[in-house]
């Protein structure tokens, strides 16, 4: 039993370091790298709109470049973070409903052209700049409609292979935090 009460907190604190890793990451000296997206939304009636510096921000307003899906039945034969540079498209298939665990049923294409169907948290919203308004826009999965998201990768970006840090600065070659050459993603 004391072993157990020993290896628990370090059993915890492996479970959540990794998932702290997913938001933006500081350096020192100020230096910070985004990953930028461009998003279009459809809306269950058509209507397209277009957030630019694109993010998922969960309930309580925190800033994620993930999203957490299931894969296997409703209640999650297996859930995991899905960063969003990988993701292409998330199309809705389910009603139009607020879901009670806040998984709706979706299909997920990747940017590496494979597809899954499953179900994902949509009890946060994206949030973005909209060019129309060129104000700071929040959409929120679960209530507005949605029908599918679309991530814009337009532009070319760099990753560095070291610290994984992404870059969307054509001028930019090696990574400033570590000087490892970057290596083109797209």
């Amino acid at each position: 039993m004391k072993i157990m009460k020993a290896v628990l907190p370090v059993f915890l604190l492996c479970l959540i370091l990794p998932l702290t890793a997913q938001e933006r990451v500081s350096f020192p000296g100020n230096l910070e790298y985004d990953p930028f997206y461009a998003v279009q939304v459809e809306d269950s009636d058509g209507n397209n709109y277009t957030l630019n510096n694109a993010s998922y921000l969960s309930p309580e307003g925190e800033n994620k470049y993930f999203v957490w899906f299931r894969r296997g039945t409703d209640r999650g034969l297996a859930e995991y973070p899905l960063d969003l540079y990988k993701v292409s498209r998330f199309e809705l298939t389910g009603n139009y409903e607020v879901y009670p665990d806040g998984y709706t049923p979706c299909r997920v294409e990747l940017s590496s052209g494979d597809s899954f169907d499953g179900f994902l948290d949509t009890s946060g919203y994206l949030g973005g700049m909209d060019p129309d308004f060129g104000v700071y826009a929040r959409i929120y999965l679960q209530y507005n409609g949605v029908k599918s998201v679309e991530f814009l990768h337009d532009g070319t970006y760099m990753r560095c292979p070291f610290c994984g840090a992404l870059f969307y600065d054509d001028g930019i070659i090696e990574c400033p935090f570590d000087r490892t050459p970057l290596e083109s993603q797209n």
